[in-house]
């Protein structure tokens, strides 16, 4: 009896930290310069809990700023749209990349040496360092609407 409440206890624990902060995975991070005054930033994103994550914003280093971008189609017609948040569900998995979500940088894109290095802040208030190495992730498009 004294382990099936042990195990019921451990079982809630762990089924509490996976809903009240749930952990995430951020992976494959890339930058890539697109002069004269850009950056496109793709990685992927995953979440291992149990209620929805959001990225609400980026904190890029001094001299650049950061948007989160999506890039929509429309017939012949690729236009790049800003919004304020991307979502990922419950034990899901959200790709950024040059022609879906996708973190731009704008500003002085020759301190992109090597890579580049952002926080990511979450909709629960977490921070997420990640480094993006220099390198080319696919196909940009710019266009307008």
């Amino acid at each position: 009896m004294v382990k099936w409440v042990a195990a019921t206890a451990a079982t809630a624990a762990l089924l509490a930290i996976l809903f009240i902060q749930p952990p995430v995975s951020i992976g494959g991070a890339y930058v890539e310069v697109v002069p004269p005054d850009l950056a496109l930033v793709g990685f992927t994103m995953s979440n291992l809990g149990l209620r929805e994550v959001c990225i609400v914003g980026v904190e890029a280093p001094l001299g650049l700023a950061a948007e989160i971008h999506v890039t929509e189609f429309n017939g012949t017609v690729a236009v790049m749209r800003t919004v304020d948040r991307v979502c990922v569900g419950p034990f899901a998995t959200v790709k950024f990349g040059s022609l879906s979500y996708h973190v731009m940088l704008v500003g002085d894109i020759t301190t992109v040496k090597e890579g580049v290095r952002l926080n990511l802040l979450l909709s629960d208030g977490r921070r997420i360092s990640i480094t993006a190495t220099r390198g080319v992730g696919g196909l940009h498009i710019h266009g307008s609407s």
